[in-house]
């Protein structure tokens, strides 16, 4: 089809061969008609690649000779046929003739109530609205209702710990509550699309009562994610249905997310979570301890905050095993004389301490977040490839090893196998980019470090 070579060919200008040639120019023509053309992807993952990337592109520039738009129609190679092109019969058989579909939901930790949530300054505000909002009733019929509630705050303020209380409390109440993490939704749809089963997500989507996700900003350039959550969305908020999301940053400033849905994140209230202070995380682990009548005296407190106080999540969780362990020794017959001494606590958690040592940030640590966040290898950030879709991303890399870990130049000229002033050059002209906020590279940037966070 000669409108489609073309645009192959407009492609290569702007997006590069390599591009082409590995996401576009393995696309199978099936067949076409003045108005349509039908392709097949070898994966899930070109047809993916293309309803995010080209979708918009091909609206936009690929027409026939009369000026009419081609419509293009994607679909992912089952097993082969002698005529792919015709409609396959009815199977009258009890077994499926089509791949199977099955949705798993990320479960609901038994522990993330709003009982054992620990309130501070920082969160108050969003535990009793959000408490209120999934009470079985209303004790003001007056009182403000608002739909979606947006929390966002880094990783450790506790909003996925007050989305699945949200859910638990509304399943007691007999709702239909969906927890999600943005990630597992993103797999749905690619699940979806893959199996030709758009259908069945959508009903298992819309027909709920309150649907909950978590980490919004993983959508981050997911075009046809974004398209199944923006008519998801809708469809739930006209029918009045609960809208709880939270994310790292407010909704104005996510990156790469559709202004569409931007808005409607913004219709209902955004609460900020900050973290804790020291000396709230201290009243924290103590009201913890207290609530179930565990000793945790003041040098245990500091220390723990002092080795695990990077984030409140790990914290929290080395409290949570010091306890645990703590029993199950008693149960064995073993004691611990109270208060605890700090060599015991370091023997009981030594495992979590070496594991919060190898926690610390390394540039291998760096180029495997550049390369989740890009959706490519590490090793297309470490080749000699010049390619922008694997140069931009290099160069960012090293600007974080020179920014997150002040190594030398020559010492990250080592990791990429580049010369020392070619990573100066790099990380310089990332810099520039921060600076003159150019949206290339502080999007990416700000959506990088919450991968280093996790």
């Amino acid at each position: 089809m000669r409108a489609w070579e073309e645009f192959l060919a407009k492609q290569e200008k702007e997006l590069g061969k390599e591009t082409v040639d590995k996401w576009l120019k393995p696309l199978k023509i099936v067949r076409f008609d003045a108005c349509n053309l039908y392709l097949e992807a070898s994966d899930s993952f070109k047809a993916l690649w293309f309803e995010e990337h080209m979708r918009s592109r091909v609206q936009k520039e690929l027409y026939n000779n009369n000026h009419k738009q081609i419509k293009i129609h994607i679909a992912v190679a089952s097993q082969k046929s002698d005529e792919p092109t015709k409609p396959k019969k009815k199977s009258t058989s009890s077994v499926a003739s089509s791949p199977s579909f099955g949705l798993r939901f990320d479960e609901i930790d038994s522990e993330a109530t709003f009982e054992n949530f620990v309130t501070s300054p920082s969160n108050l505000l969003a535990y009793k609205l959000l408490d209120e909002t999934c009470g079985p009733t209303k004790t003001d019929p007056t009182a403000l209702q608002f739909n979606p509630i947006y929390l966002c705050g880094r990783s450790g303020t506790g909003k996925t710990h007050l989305l699945m209380a949200c859910a638990s409390k509304l399943r007691k109440s007999g709702k239909k509550a969906l927890y999600v993490r943005a990630e597992t939704f993103t797999e749905h749809v690619v699940e979806a699309i893959r199996t030709a089963e758009m259908q069945s997500f959508r009903k298992a989507y819309r027909g709920v009562d309150a649907l909950l996700i978590d980490d919004i900003e993983v959508f981050s350039r997911k075009g046809a994610t974004q398209e199944e959550l923006f008519h998801t969305f809708n469809t739930l908020h006209v029918e009045g249905k609960q809208i709880i999301l939270s994310g790292g940053l407010p909704p104005g400033e996510l990156k790469f997310i559709e202004p569409r849905l931007v808005s409607r994140f913004e219709w209902g209230i955004v609460i900020p979570l900050q973290m804790p202070t020291k000396e709230q995380m201290h009243s924290i682990l103590m009201q913890k301890a207290q609530k179930i009548h565990f000793a945790l005296d003041e040098p245990v407190s500091t220390f723990l905050l002092d080795t695990f106080g990077g984030n409140t999540k790990t914290v929290i969780r080395a409290l949570d095993a010091l306890i645990l362990r703590t029993h199950l020794n008693q149960g064995l017959g073993k004691t611990a004389s109270l208060p605890l001494s700090l060599k015991y606590v370091q023997n009981t958690l030594k495992d979590l301490i070496l594991e919060e040592e190898k926690a610390i940030l390394t540039p291998g640590k760096i180029i495997r977040a550049v390369a989740e966040y890009y959706g490519i290898r590490m090793d297309d950030i470490l080749s000699k490839s010049q390619a922008r879709e694997c140069a931009l991303p290099r160069q960012i890399a090293m600007h974080l090893c020179r920014q997150q870990l002040n190594l030398p130049y020559m010492k990250i000229g080592d990791i990429f196998a580049r010369d020392h002033s070619t990573v100066m050059a790099s990380v310089k002209q990332v810099q520039r980019g921060v600076e003159t906020k150019n949206h290339e590279i502080s999007g990416p940037l700000h959506g990088i470090l919450k991968l280093l966070e996790r």
